[in-house]
């Protein structure tokens, strides 16, 4: 009875322990400039913690498909002719969007409720079709950045 007591102690300690543990993701710069994000800056360097969402939001590409193709019509070629497709993320934004959808199927495939914050402020606990398909959204992401 002493083990299944002192078990039964040391698993709700380990429980409350852990609820308090939150992921931080930070942001810093290294000598060259380039940032960085980890879970853990390195010392003796200045940063910022990030706000984590879990709300999906693209950054917006530099440049579209039509004004590609009209910038092409305006030289005289074709667009699919004129040169090789650019790319319109940088690495690092490929980078980050990857780790995000990474982020966000961990936390669709947790099999707890998941609440979603409404644009009036309130909370709204998501149904099933909304995860399938967010789920479906974010492997799609993953797809295209995760390479």
């Amino acid at each position: 009875m002493n083990r299944h007591y002192l078990a039964s102690l040391t698993t709700i300690m380990l429980l409350l322990v852990s609820s308090h543990v939150s992921a931080a993701i930070y942001k810093w710069k290294n000598e060259e400039g380039q940032v960085h994000y980890g879970s853990m800056p390195p010392q003796g360097v200045t940063f910022e913690k990030m706000g984590v969402s879990t709300k999906f939001t693209p950054t917006p590409a530099a440049k579209t498909e039509k004004t590609d193709a009209n910038a092409a019509k305006n030289s005289g070629t074709s667009a699919a002719a004129g040169s090789k497709e650019k790319d319109p993320y940088t690495k690092a934004q490929h980078t980050e969007l990857c780790t995000n959808a990474k982020k966000d199927i961990a936390s669709l495939n947790t099999g707890s409720r998941l609440r979603v914050k409404q644009e009036d402020g309130s909370t709204a606990v998501t149904s099933d079709a909304e995860k399938t398909k967010r789920m479906k959204t974010m492997q799609d992401l993953m797809k295209k950045h995760c390479k």
